[in-house]
């Protein structure tokens, strides 16, 4: 930092939970800030390689088999049964591991494609499966949060204060979803869902970082916040800061700088 002349221009460092990021913050002495986009990415990842363990494959393995199936013979006959159809050219899409949103985008454009893939194998002879019925449900339930990644992951806007809105969008999204028939499977997704997205709310809330940054947006203030009680934890919160930094330029000293402290919620580290 010192040989790029950036010491005193950063304030606060956005990363994933990774150990090293954490002691690479530590030694920088810095503020840290988990990045929100790379964990609602790991809440559905979670909920389709664990919660779906009663599923012969699961959505997500079973879409992958249906990728690495993809050989050039059968890309031809789904374009023929797209042009068919008369839908817009779209190819089916490969999930990349170390790839934000790439289980998104390659779900997302099974779902668009449901009705030409299924067309597609039915007329050839393979042992791989499409995906059932059930499963689809549980890949709709996991799209829900895709917008709020993107969203999250802008480059060229502060985003910081639209956490706790766009975490609430897919909450209520989901309960929404859950009052629907859906199978048992589907629901216990849901459900799983629902109560991490909580988890992480209250969590968010809790820092003040996220909190003032939410009350101060004249989009939100507090209807952004899931719980009227953060939401008067934050006013309360800004106001004695406000007080605090008029006091000091009233008695001519030095406005005070936001304290740091770390704390540990579920095995990750919060900078606040």
């Amino acid at each position: 930092m010192e040989e790029w002349g950036i010491t005193n221009k950063v304030t606060c460092m956005v990363t994933d939970g990774a150990p090293n990021m954490i002691a690479c913050v530590r030694e920088l002495k810095l503020r840290q800030h988990i990045c929100i986009a790379h964990t609602l990415n790991l809440i559905v990842k979670k909920a389709l390689n664990r919660t779906l363990c009663s599923l012969a494959s699961g959505p997500k393995q079973g879409s992958c088999n249906l990728m690495a199936y993809s050989s050039v013979f059968v890309k031809e006959k789904l374009t023929q049964v797209r042009l068919h159809l008369g839908m817009e050219k779209m190819k089916l899409m490969q999930e990349v591991e170390t790839r934000w949103n790439s289980t998104y985008l390659m779900l997302q454009r099974l779902v668009e494609l449901r009705e030409p893939v299924g067309a597609a194998l039915a007329g050839l002879q393979h042992d791989v499966s499409m995906l059932t019925s059930d499963e689809f449900s549980i890949v709709g339930c996991c799209l829900l949060f895709f917008e709020a990644t993107v969203e999250l992951s802008s480059e060229e806007n502060v985003s910081v204060s639209k956490v706790v809105p766009l975490m609430k969008m897919p909450e209520q999204n989901l309960q929404e979803e859950m009052v629907r028939p859906a199978s048992p499977v589907a629901l216990e997704v849901g459900d799983q869902l629902i109560r991490q997205l909580r988890e992480k709310l209250h969590t968010l809330q809790s820092m003040s970082i996220v909190s003032l940054a939410t009350l101060l947006d004249p989009r939100f203030k507090v209807l952004g916040f899931f719980s009227q009680t953060k939401a008067t934890a934050a006013i309360k919160r800004l106001t004695s800061e406000c007080a605090t930094i008029i006091r000091a330029q009233q008695s001519g000293e030095e406005s005070p700088q936001a304290s740091s402290s770390y704390a540990v919620t579920g095995g990750i580290y919060f900078t606040f």
